[in-house]
């Protein structure tokens, strides 16, 4: 006679709910094609609501990112509480406030620059509606040459306005080559978190440490190895080896690279979509000096990726975000389950 076997049973228990994350909040002012939004997506922020004024600039953003609405608002014109009013937030609900102020009042590279530039006023502006608005954390990007020259009055006036805020500030000079980003781009970051967030959370380090450290990874030739050399163009065309991480990629259509059969053209969309570390899935439109523009008026993505991370795993932590929205939605979609 065949032996039953013993057949081992389990019994039914509860499983503990499983607590989702709580995202991120984002809006960004002056957000050109997306560059800092896709950093910021890849970080696993939430974007409520993108700025931007010119219309080539938004009909990429949209193409890119078809669930963040993009508006052409003057915002210069633009107050706190109707910025709140289109996230549906109330005063220091956002979470983070990023922009990127027009640099041409204060660029190098413009040897007519003015410090009286009607453009400077819309980084004050910035200023003002992060006072108004009043995120937990902000994030705002410029061109090196506003803290040098002519532009130092403009620069101190800059900082006594965010000495006001009710904020810890501080500025970095970020090369984008430490960043993953091939390319000697030079930006002043800066970075605020909110100081009652800062004295309740004892909040370390502002800025991500550099993610790259050997440099020569960033190099031109790393990344395309036919190429042997490129120049700046606009303001100084001169051979420059490959060996190094490509010049500043600006608006105006200008560096060249040279091949190995001695070839000299203009670096492809392709290719400077590697150089500013945007992936290939990234999709520009229009001519060729358009989609030049859109790239190099652009924050490459992985500086903004680097940010957001640290952001999330030191400033904005799930413990902080918990603290400020104590209502956490619960999965329950598992109640219960099978023990082992």
């Amino acid at each position: 006679m065949r032996k039953i076997e013993k057949i081992e049973t389990s019994k039914l228990e509860k499983v503990k709910p499983m607590i989702k994350d709580i995202a991120i909040t984002l809006i960004s002012l002056f957000a050109g094609c997306g560059g800092s939004s896709l950093g910021y997506e890849i970080a696993g922020f939430l974007e409520l609501l993108a700025i931007e004024w010119e219309a080539h600039a938004r009909k990429v953003f949209a193409l890119n990112f078809p669930k963040v609405p993009i508006k052409n608002i003057d915002i210069g014109k633009l107050t706190g509480k109707q910025l709140l009013k289109l996230i549906n937030k109330k005063r220091g609900e956002l979470d983070v406030f990023d922009a990127s102020p027009p640099c041409q009042g204060f660029s190098a590279s413009d040897t007519r620059r003015d410090a009286d530039n009607e453009k400077n006023l819309l980084y004050f502006k910035t200023i003002e509606l992060i006072n108004e608005v009043q995120p937990k954390v902000f994030c705002i990007e410029n061109v090196l040459g506003m803290r040098r020259g002519k532009m130092i009055p403009v620069w101190n006036l800059i900082t006594d306005a965010f000495d006001k805020l009710n904020y810890r500030v501080e500025f970095k000079v970020v090369k984008a080559e430490e960043y993953g980003v091939p390319q000697k781009r030079r930006r002043v970051i800066v970075i605020g978190v909110r100081k009652d967030i800062q004295k309740l959370f004892n909040i370390g380090d502002l800025f991500p440490k550099p993610s790259v450290t050997d440099i020569s990874t960033m190099s031109v030739k790393a990344h395309f190895p036919d190429i042997i050399g490129y120049s700046p163009g606009q303001f100084e065309d001169r051979f420059i080896p490959s060996t190094e991480p490509m010049c500043t990629i600006t608006k105006t259509m200008s560096a060249w690279v040279y091949e190995k059969d001695g070839m000299r053209r203009r670096p492809t969309t392709p290719e400077l979509k590697v150089l500013s570390s945007f992936p290939e899935s990234f999709q520009f439109i229009g001519s060729p000096n358009q989609q030049w523009a859109r790239i190099g008026n652009a924050v490459p993505p992985n500086i903004t990726k680097a940010i957001g991370e640290h952001i999330r795993e030191n400033i904005l932590t799930q413990e902080v975000l918990k603290h400020f929205n104590p209502t956490v939605d619960i999965d329950v979609s598992e109640g219960m389950r099978i023990a082992a």
